[in-house]
């Protein structure tokens, strides 16, 4: 983890910002990577060879079953019903619309069921998927949530500042950046945030660390697993 003041220091500096702020500013260059990456602008330069995205689908496809299973154990740990039904709703988003738009890109790019069904997952993506099933199922509720954020909030930045560009003329590529900009994830992510905000501000100086931990250490595996890809 960066060295950073702790968040009680940091709030009494930065009044008007929150907890998932100091997050973002804990990991400091980490984060900047990730959303910063080559590869996510070369998807939306639409630059990104056939290759690489083949490479980057056959792994993610593997992150979205870690992060279905993740998604449960958030909802068995959900404080109310409510946060439990959001929760739900995003896990039917991903097991669903998804998982529809990874089958049809395969399709597309020429890989066959049994090549993506089979294909095994490089180390990177395996910490990815270990790092949010084992905060969200052995962690604290607000532990697998900052995991979830990082991860989901990371995607939606860059998905927001390439969506901004022409439209790539891959339809593939298309998509993913229409689904990262919708207002939909970016209401989710939101509804994250605010969760993690109530949560972390009023846990233990001890505990705030941690849970920045994780945020950090799932930046830094995303940049990593982009590196991985391209």
């Amino acid at each position: 983890m960066l060295k950073t003041a702790s968040y009680a220091n940091y709030k009494a500096a930065h009044r008007d910002e929150t907890f998932t702020d100091w997050l973002v500013k804990s990991a400091g260059p980490l984060w900047s990577r990730a959303i910063e990456h080559p590869f996510t602008s070369a998807v939306g330069n639409d630059t990104v060879s056939t290759e690489v995205f083949t490479r980057y689908m056959l792994e993610d496809y593997h992150y979205i079953q870690d992060l279905a299973s993740a998604l449960g154990f958030l909802i068995a740990k959900a404080p109310t019903m409510a946060a439990k039904a959001r929760l739900a709703d995003f896990a039917s988003h991903v097991t669903c619309e998804e998982l529809d738009y990874f089958v049809r890109t395969f399709k597309e790019l020429g890989v066959e069921p049994e090549v993506y069904l089979n294909t095994k997952p490089n180390t990177v993506t395996r910490a990815i998927g270990a790092t949010l099933l084992s905060t969200a199922g052995k962690g604290h509720y607000v532990d697998g949530m900052a995991t979830l954020l990082a991860s989901e909030w990371i995607y939606r930045e860059w998905g927001m500042r390439e969506a901004l560009k022409p439209r790539p003329e891959r339809a593939y590529l298309a998509e993913l950046l229409g689904v990262l900009s919708t207002d939909e994830l970016g209401a989710f992510i939101d509804w994250v945030k605010q969760e993690v905000n109530t949560i972390g501000e009023e846990e233990r100086e001890k505990r705030q660390s941690e849970i920045s931990e994780s945020f950090t250490h799932m930046c830094e595996l995303e940049a990593e697993f982009f590196d991985m890809v391209s």
